[in-house]
């Protein structure tokens, strides 16, 4: 880590890639109101998606290049019939898995096989205490389906640690310290928050689609009053939490967002469903997979310049993977909030109770 922290600052190529992000398919079994996945899997039709063998190279290939974190996500990863054969490989090879899902597949078997499988966290959207707005956003019946997947994972899997994804919008914000208290209520370990975009994964997206759930500039005084009230809930919570940097910088996504040395392309990258490897999620890749093998494309010349476009990229960006990462690794970061920084390491690498 050290040495991808001094690449990056030298704007040098990393020799190691440390946190792997799988978007393993572009399918899903919900059709959530601001979310653009849908939009990017038509776009993608056609393609085939990477197959479990195919899977297998990407994760022996990011051994070699000493890859400690897998983060698996789609789409929805529990659609795919070999997700424990691909998380298997990832554990074959020491790495720490992590699964992203909207918990409305999660059954007492998907459970036991988590566990099983060795995954160590699972992390699942809950947009508030309450089913309705949750509900109106992501479809009827899917709050009461992800508090059963919570459930089922700490009954299946107890040494699995649940992190919850809050997604702030102008439904919710105002329930965000009742959140904190219910997520530790229900057995959670985490909870993330974080604004709603309209841009990044969403970017195909219809904004008329969401436009009711997104801030506008007569609700950003509100926004921050609230968010003064969850920072202090959020400092006598058990729950591992969102940095005080990345709290601050959340209204003025809605002004002028913030810019930052955003550390994509040396301590993340991602694999799209069909194979193609970027430097962040949000950009389109240009290399596949299918064609050369991982460390290779990280290495080369011509990826290196994918990473210069990070160096240069100008988007309203403000998520919980690149944005909380690169706020954590600077300077500042890391020196200033060491005790939250090796609770988030315990999170993720820590032995299971």
């Amino acid at each position: 880590m050290l040495h991808t922290l001094a690449c990056r600052y030298a704007g040098r190529p990393p020799r190691y890639l440390p946190v792997l992000l799988m978007f393993v398919t572009d399918h899903c079994n919900l059709r959530c109101r601001m979310c653009g996945v849908c939009e990017l899997e038509k776009l993608r039709a056609g393609e085939p998606e990477l197959s479990t063998e195919e899977w297998f190279a990407v994760l022996d290939s990011a051994a070699r290049l000493g890859t400690m974190l897998v983060s698996i996500s789609g789409g929805e990863p529990l659609l795919r019939r070999d997700l424990y054969d691909i998380i298997g490989r990832a554990r074959s090879h020491g790495m720490t898995v992590h699964i992203c899902t909207n918990g409305a597949l999660m059954t007492p078997a998907h459970a036991e096989r988590l566990a099983a499988a060795g995954v160590s966290t699972f992390s699942i959207s809950l947009e508030g205490p309450e089913g309705a707005h949750h509900d109106r956003v992501r479809g009827a019946g899917t709050h009461a389906a992800a508090l059963e997947a919570i459930r089922l994972v700490r009954e299946k899997g107890p040494g699995i640690r649940i992190g919850i994804n809050y997604l702030i919008t102008k439904g919710n914000f105002r329930n965000m310290p009742e959140m904190l208290s219910f997520a530790e209520g229900i057995g959670a370990h985490q909870i993330k928050f974080a604004p709603i975009h309209v841009n990044l994964l969403h970017r195909l997206k219809d904004p008329a689609a969401y436009d009711d759930l997104v801030f506008g500039p007569e609700d950003l005084p509100a926004l921050e009053e609230e968010l003064g009230k969850l920072r202090a809930a959020c400092r006598g919570s058990r729950l591992l939490t969102t940095s005080d940097a990345f709290f601050d910088g959340i209204p003025d996504l809605y002004r002028a967002p913030r810019r930052f040395q955003c550390h994509a392309g040396w301590a993340v990258a991602a694999v799209d469903p069909k194979g193609r490897l970027s430097p962040c999620a949000d950009m389109e890749g240009r290399f596949s997979v299918r064609i050369r093998p991982l460390e290779e494309i990280w290495r080369s010349p011509e990826f290196h310049g994918e990473r210069e476009k990070v160096r240069r990229c100008e988007s309203a960006c403000w998520d919980t993977t690149n944005t909380e990462l690169s706020l954590r690794l600077r300077p500042a970061g890391l020196l200033g909030a060491v005790a939250q920084n090796l609770r988030d390491l315990r999170f993720y690498f820590g032995k299971k109770p």
